[in-house]
């Protein structure tokens, strides 16, 4: 009951502030600094996993691969943050599931609903699924 009142309270005082006198204009800037910024760091960390990525395959030891596992954890969450833009950009969605594929498609590891396709031009091994195959052909 406490914490309803808080709410109650808080959200009154919020409602009779200047926040009411948003304009349009206003809220599109806000929308635009929020949405640059989480670009930004996106960015950034998918700079600092193409460099750990880069140092894995000039030199493959066990530490630069727990370093580029890192990278790419790291990196997740800067990216998933922007995820909330993508219905505001019709152009996201053609290169997005590039992104969240990486480093390998679904099919792949495991089996998939039909409606995943059974081919891809840019993955030989789309659909390989690996859990289910004993040996598995590259090339």
């Amino acid at each position: 009951m406490i914490m309803y009142k808080a709410v109650i309270l808080i959200t009154g005082m919020a409602l009779s502030g200047p926040l009411c006198a948003a304009t349009a204009e206003s809220v599109l800037i806000h929308y635009a600094d929020l949405a640059h910024a989480m670009y930004r760091d996106a960015l950034q960390s998918a700079q600092t996993l193409r460099d750990k990525i880069g140092l894995l395959l000039a030199e493959p030891t066990a530490a630069n691969l727990a370093a580029a596992k890192a990278a790419w954890v790291a990196a997740r969450h800067p990216y998933q943050q922007t995820e909330a833009y993508r219905f505001g950009n019709k152009i996201v969605d053609e290169w997005e599931g590039k992104v969240n594929a990486w480093p390998l498609d679904e099919g792949l590891i495991d089996y998939t609903a039909a409606s995943y396709g059974s081919e891809s031009d840019e993955n030989p091994l789309y659909n390989a699924n690996v859990i289910a195959n004993k040996t598995l052909t590259v090339g």
